[in-house]
């Protein structure tokens, strides 16, 4: 049985180690056993990160030229990390994991949660560097344990996360500023439809409502990506759900000269899920359903009790499922790829994301199942299955 895969949280704090290291002929032995096996020789050739195989007391046995350690493919041996990437805090006389700094080190904390759960530990490190370069580094850190001849060594791999740590910065940055600026927006519409409330007023109140919607989907699917997404869980009325939808197509280019037909299903439809977020869901499946439907046609929503099976499941279990309909059929060379993340038959536009989120959404954060069904006889059905008690 293999032991389950543990991710240590920002921040967390640990007991220093002792500092004291392997004398030099045992660190020669463990060296000459790591580098005559053939599964570290493919491990360090293969890994684009850098990779280090640390004995028990933390000391680099082998390494990939990676980074700051290329170059000489000896010279951190029976260094430790900190040591070998030149951070500030493995300076003292004891070098790295002697420094109180070292308490909350994401990379020590996942070598010592790996030695101690026999298990691989994940975690997240900043290194700081001093003089000449005075650089900082983010690291994602994954320590995992590795039986040679015997003896119990951990392998560690360091891949620089710096540029996704500035890019998610800036992201939340924008979407602070720019909702922000929606929220004035909407103040100055308000005031604009009190002193003129005619079509002028109600079309722009209408428009700043919709930017800011699709900002907010824009940070759900982002927050959803990194795995930070919290659903907010609640009862929630099938029917209410069908009337925002309704609310949202009112005046929606999509609906613009089409029908949508709403079956909200029997009265006291009821399950616990985020509204917003199987809204969310909804909106793309209608949008996509309306812009696939020629002039004059019809696009259906219905709600219906229906056995869920969940992602992953084997059996159906209570609950409902909420279905968006159209006449079009999906090309068969196209159907298998649908819920990838970047395609899309309408790439000249940007598109690729509403499928894709609604599989994420629906699935991971909703605890349901979203699928389709496309052919000639039926057109097309997209579905997103939730259990009642979906929490």
């Amino acid at each position: 049985m293999i032991a389950q895969q543990v991710r240590l949280p920002r921040g967390h704090r640990h007991p220093l180690p002792d500092p004291r290291r392997a004398p030099p002929d045992h660190l020669v032995r463990e060296i000459q056993a790591v580098s005559q096996s053939p599964v570290v020789g493919a491990l360090l050739e293969s890994v684009d990160a850098i990779l280090l195989v640390l004995n028990s007391k933390r000391q680099i046995v082998a390494y990939n030229a990676r980074g700051p350690l290329a170059g000489d493919p000896t010279a951190a041996r029976g260094l430790r990390p900190g040591e070998a990437l030149a951070c500030v805090n493995a300076q003292g006389p004891e070098g790295c994991g002697a420094a109180a700094a070292c308490e909350a080190c994401g990379a020590l904390g996942a070598i010592l949660g790996c030695g101690r759960a026999g298990a691989p530990v994940e975690s997240e490190c900043s290194v700081r560097t001093g003089p000449p370069s005075n650089a900082a580094v983010e690291l994602s850190v994954r320590a995992t344990p590795l039986s040679i001849e015997g003896r119990t060594f951990t392998v560690v791999s360091l891949r620089d996360v710096s540029d996704e740590k500035r890019r998610d910065a800036l992201e939340q940055i924008f979407f602070h500023d720019v909702l922000n600026t929606v929220t004035g927006l909407r103040g100055w519409v308000a005031r604009l439809r009190q002193l003129d409330p005619g079509p002028v007023s109600e079309r722009i109140d209408h428009l700043a409502r919709h930017l800011e919607r699709e900002i907010l989907d824009q940070r759900t699917l982002v927050l959803a990506e990194r795995g930070e997404l919290v659903p907010d869980h609640a009862a929630v009325r099938v029917e209410d759900v069908v009337r925002d939808l309704e609310a949202v197509f009112s005046s929606h280019a999509a609906a613009r000269d089409r029908r949508l037909e709403l079956h909200p299903g029997p009265p006291g439809l009821e399950l616990r899920t985020d509204r917003a977020l199987l809204l969310r869901i909804l909106v793309n499946m209608a949008r996509n359903a309306l812009e696939a439907t020629p002039a004059a046609g019809t696009v259906r929503v219905r709600a219906e009790r229906a056995a869920c099976e969940r992602a992953g499941d084997a059996e159906g279990i209570e609950g409902i499922r909420l279905s968006v309909w159209n006449e079009g059929v999906i090309p068969p060379e196209v159907r298998p790829r649908i819920f990838e993340r970047s395609f899309s038959t309408k790439a000249e536009r940007g598109r690729g994301l509403g499928t894709y989120g609604m599989k994420l959404l629906g699935e991971r954060y909703l605890g349901g199942r979203v699928s389709f069904v496309s052919a000639p006889a039926t057109g097309t059905i997209f579905s997103v299955q939730l259990p009642a008690n979906s929490a």
